[in-house]
């Protein structure tokens, strides 16, 4: 009787948690026509010079948009709405990280299909090692910038961080130049490309398992800000 009682607790827990994913995708859903834009340029840009290129630029630019729900609440003062909801603090923050860990997803086989469309029209070969590299690399990068960018939206709003967005990217680039100058880091982390080359699956592995740790570090850190703020 108390297994049965648990299940159910944890089956209310889900759907709520779903429930907080569902409207996050109905608050944005109508801004989903502007990534047909980004669509459409990635596909140039792949036919001008590589397939593989659509993978990089749609995982970037969706870094936007995994904002854009903090955007719209912001902006039409939705706050008070997810206050009287009945949905918990914490299943609103698990279902905001999980509808953009799905959108990142869902985003990534897009681009992986647009980049084989791409590679059959322009008559070219996608090496196996290439493609790995740029979807492990790609979908990092996304939920890192992800994982940066959330809890500072949940600490001081989207208007007054929407600056932060290309932090993830300059954090990149700063810390590969002082490792670059400190450290033999490019011949390191070219002798271990080469090994991944050989081992692209599990190059993919470790890349999805750091994504999700990321994600689930960022969370609570979002959690923790999040519960002490008004609705």
């Amino acid at each position: 009787m108390k297994y049965s009682f648990i299940l159910v607790k944890e089956y209310i827990k889900m759907n709520r948690v779903f429930q907080a994913l569902k409207l996050d995708y109905c608050t944005v859903k109508t801004s989903y026509s502007k990534l047909i834009m980004i669509y459409f340029i990635s596909i140039l840009l792949g036919l001008l010079t590589q397939p593989i290129m659509p993978i990089i630029m749609i995982m970037f630019f969706c870094v936007s948009f995994s904002g854009l729900t903090f955007s719209i609440v912001e902006r039409n003062g939705c706050e008070k709405l997810y206050g009287i909801l009945p949905i918990h603090r914490r299943e609103i923050i698990i279902g905001r990280y999980l509808y953009g860990f799905l959108s990142g997803i869902v985003n990534l086989i897009i681009s992986i299909i647009l980049a084989y469309i791409i590679a059959i029209l322009s008559k070219q070969q996608i090496d196996i090692n290439t493609l790995s590299l740029s979807i492990t690399l790609a979908f990092c990068y996304y939920s890192f910038a992800v994982s940066i960018s959330h809890p500072i939206y949940y600490k001081i709003g989207f208007s007054k961080s929407y600056i932060f967005i290309t932090l993830p990217l300059y954090l990149i680039i700063l810390l590969i130049a002082f490792l670059s100058e400190k450290t033999n880091f490019v011949e390191t982390i070219g002798q271990d490309l080469q090994y991944f080359a050989n081992h692209y699956i599990l190059f993919l592995l470790y890349g999805f398992i750091l994504s999700v740790v990321m994600l689930m570090i960022s969370a609570v850190i979002s959690y923790g800000v999040f519960k002490n703020s008004e609705l």
